[in-house]
């Protein structure tokens, strides 16, 4: 039996593992970076396997290293672990017993789906080729800004990785097929706050004041010119205003004196990342002054844009097709405009990232991510877990990784 066979075969030993813990952590969903319960099963889990254990870096990283006693690389696996601050509508029994916190984007499957690489790797040591491996279970991902990824590349720890691998539950894709997508993978992510402020007065007299909604309408429309008319056509950029607040509902004749508006812009040149920024605060500088209205605007940035590391994908991608065949590995085509932390680990290591498939039409698991009623079909877990196992013994082998 090929080795890739052998690990698919051998993966199903861990399925339950995998599921159990799956299920505790869907349970107990913990936001942000105050992950204390999750924190403690990582931590105790990755101990009893035989780890060395680092915790509580980065606010509530966690990271276990298994050394396998043999020269080699170094290479890097991470899960995020933090849900979302929403209420879960899946009917799952094992759904969330804490208010208003859900893991509506499968970052519980990531983690359990990372224990149970952990648990394959302890078993099977003496069979890798060498070198150590370090497994990351990263906190706010989802936020707050900058991400818990930033914080875990500035603390150090995987300043001697050579390679690093991550992967996302995919609701697009089947559960047993992966997804890897060549060069271009997520954009940067941003946000932006405008307020305007002017002087009230009463809807019949609208010359004796304001009109901050007519300001704000008109700084919005102008906003899409730069896309439209300032970048180039073939580059790829969004600019959304999200909310826009102003008066109250229920008064139908007062022009306010506020208004406030926010959104996000994305992009995949760091140039014209700057440049949407600096046009943005021109626009609205511009218009509020030609309006006779005030305005204060504030930009923050908040994840670059990331491009998959292609030596690192390549492994990846023909790792997957060992194990699972050609037919369940997609080549993905086109790049997403969503934003993802993962791009930290980019900016410094050769990294790349995957998808998950874990679409299953007749178990109700079809809902987007973020959706009150996501599901995870959870025979997506062992080949999730066979596939990453491959990767790293290829990536241990691998003459493209060079170990430092």
């Amino acid at each position: 039996m090929d080795r890739a066979k052998h690990i698919l075969l051998n993966s199903k030993k861990y399925e339950n593992d995998i599921k159990n813990w799956r299920h505790i952590i869907h349970r107990y969903p913990e936001i942000g970076f105050d992950l204390p319960r999750t924190q403690k099963l990582v931590t105790d889990v990755l101990r009893e396997l035989g780890y060395t254990v680092q915790a509580g870096f980065a606010k509530s990283a966690v990271l276990g290293e298994l050394d396998t006693g043999k020269p080699g690389k170094v290479i890097a696996i991470r899960a995020d672990m933090d849900a979302l601050s929403m209420k879960e509508e899946s009917g799952v029994p094992f759904s969330s017993e804490i208010e208003n916190a859900f893991h509506a984007c499968g970052h519980d499957a990531h983690t359990a789906i990372l224990l149970g690489v952990a648990k394959y790797l302890s078993e099977n040591k003496d069979e890798l080729p060498g070198g150590r491996i370090k497994l990351v279970f990263q906190p706010a991902e989802e936020g707050p800004a900058p991400g818990g990824a930033k914080l875990i590349m500035e603390s150090g720890v995987l300043d001697d990785v050579d390679a690093m691998i991550g992967a996302h539950s995919q609701p697009l894709y089947k559960a047993g097929q992966i997804g890897c997508k060549y060069g271009d993978a997520f954009a940067s992510g941003d946000f932006f706050e405008v307020r305007l402020k002017g002087t009230g007065t009463h809807a019949a007299s609208p010359h004796k004041g304001n009109d901050i909604i007519i300001t704000a309408m008109e700084i919005i429309n102008a906003l899409q010119n730069i896309r439209s008319r300032e970048l180039p056509p073939l580059k790829s950029a969004v600019i959304s205003v999200c909310s826009i607040n102003a008066g109250s509902l229920p008064v139908k004749n007062v022009l306010s004196d506020e208004c406030t508006f926010g959104g996000t812009f994305r992009a995949y040149n760091d140039e014209h990342r700057s440049y949407i920024a600096r046009r943005i605060g021109e626009i609205v500088e511009h218009i509020a002054s030609m309006n006779g209205v005030t305005a204060e605007y504030t930009d923050s940035f908040n994840y670059p844009y990331f491009r998959n590391d292609d030596d690192v994908i390549d492994i990846v991608f023909h790792s997957a097709q060992e194990v699972l065949g050609n037919d369940n590995v997609i080549k993905k085509e086109d790049p997403e405009m969503g934003s993802e932390d993962f791009a930290w680990y980019t900016k410094k290591l050769k990294a790349a990232f995957f998808f998950i498939g874990i679409r299953n039409e007749e178990k109700e698991c079809i809902y987007s991510l973020h959706n009150p009623k996501f599901r995870i079909d959870e025979d997506a877990f062992v080949p999730a877990l066979a596939v990453f196992i491959n990767s790293i013994y290829r990536l241990m082998e691998d003459e493209r990784i060079h170990g430092k």
